[in-house]
């Protein structure tokens, strides 16, 4: 039989038993739909939680303290390792943070200095940036990421740069926009300077971030933070480096991340698995039923000269029409379904938004494994069918 003459009969054989058809097929959008909603969300997040890691990033080694420290103690050990440019500090707290009658959700605020922002290569999307003398003299000036300035003023593009906003009742102006996407930490970001945060805001948790020289590879920026570790532990006099200073990269925290969403996805495609065992076997079941009630049809052709592989091909062509055809359409379920999770998660939280992320590599995978439940399910159905005896299945009643 040629090509089309089997499709034309797949899709009449299909159309006869419509209803039947839908509910073999909603096994398989169920199992697609999982899997590329799932896998969608959780890249999303593990994309929103490292942004865009580069350059001034991965030269970054974040300190944690696990005794009393003050500046002094992180500068005197940066001074003492070579392979430190300098340090740079972060001090992070809560406040209410609102424009006219809308209030900011989450309330974190952060204190920074000058430097900082040079480091890190912040962009202004409109504004300024903090000068030294804003810090210096704790200026009331304030930088924004884009989805505060979104939640505050209504939307990314408003020109905030100039308003004033109340912080913890004290006005502050608008110095500038800070550029980022909705993963980077920029994004929802509530920046004053430093001495601002100290001497008018109440301070904060104080966090050290030091620098590395140059462009160090991922190995040599492990040398460089144990090399801090062990020389921060040695100033303060203590013995045991784990229990008076924890220090990390970022290319380590990627791979934590990396871990974490491999780990995740490793688990949903077993549950997929078993989902999609259970969309096969309702794919056999319906074939084997299609064999049954069709055992005169398959003998007459026979009958009139059609060999057994033209009975194979036209009820493997029916069976992968429909696995395909319910890929397809859990591909678009799980699109959307991800899409509206995001949405939701952002509107409750908008510190906590994200995109979901979809690639080819999903997409193909669900296409893929869609044709393939249909050739595995559907070749004992289509064998038996080339097997009936052409007479014996003309006195079938």
């Amino acid at each position: 039989m040629r090509a089309r003459d089997l499709l034309r009969e797949a899709y009449h054989a299909l159309a006869v038993n419509r209803m039947r058809s839908f509910l073999t097929i909603l096994g398989i959008v169920i199992g697609i739909a999982a899997v590329i909603t799932m896998t969608s969300l959780v890249s999303g997040m593990g994309r929103s939680m490292v942004g865009d890691v580069g350059g001034a990033q991965m030269r970054q080694i974040l300190v944690v303290p696990m005794v009393p420290a003050e500046r002094a103690d992180y500068d005197a050990a940066a001074e003492l390792v070579p392979g430190i440019e300098r340090m740079h500090y972060l001090k992070t707290g809560r406040g209410e943070v609102t424009y006219r009658s809308k209030k900011l959700s989450g309330g974190n605020l952060s204190g920074v200095e000058p430097s900082y922002l040079k480091f890190m290569e912040v962009k202004m999307a409109s504004g300024r940036a903090f000068s030294e003398a804003d810090d210096k003299h704790a200026a009331r000036v304030v930088l924004l990421g884009k989805g505060a300035v979104k939640e505050l003023f209504g939307s990314e593009d408003e020109q905030a740069a100039g308003a004033t906003v109340s912080i913890n009742g004290e006005s502050f102006v608008v110095a500038g926009v800070m550029e980022g996407s909705s993963n980077t930490q920029w994004h929802n970001m509530v920046a004053v300077p430093m001495n601002t945060m100290d001497q008018r805001l109440g301070g904060g948790y104080l966090q050290a971030i030091a620098e590395a020289k140059g462009e160090p590879s991922k190995q040599e920026m492990s040398k460089i933070a144990k090399s801090y570790a062990e020389m921060f532990t040695k100033l303060k006099g203590k013995a045991k480096v784990d229990e008076t200073i924890r220090v990390s990269t970022f290319a380590e925290i990627l791979e934590i991340v990396e871990l974490l969403i491999g780990g995740f996805n490793m688990i949903l495609g077993g549950v997929a698995a078993i989902s999609l065992l259970v969309g096969g076997i309702g794919i056999m079941n319906m074939m084997l039923t299609n064999v049954t009630e069709r055992i005169r049809e398959i003998g007459l052709r026979k009958a009139l000269g059609a060999h057994a592989r033209d009975i194979v091909r036209q009820f493997l062509l029916e069976a992968v029409a429909l696995t395909l055809i319910g890929g397809l359409v859990g591909i678009v379920v799980g699109t959307l379904g991800s899409l509206g999770i995001a949405a939701i998660i952002g509107a409750v939280n908008p510190q906590l938004s994200f995109s979901p992320y979809i690639d080819g590599t999903s997409v193909a995978w669900a296409v893929g494994v869609s044709v393939l439940i249909g050739v595995v399910f559907g070749f004992y159905p289509a064998q038996r069918a080339a097997r009936l005896d052409p007479i014996e299945a003309l006195r079938y009643q």
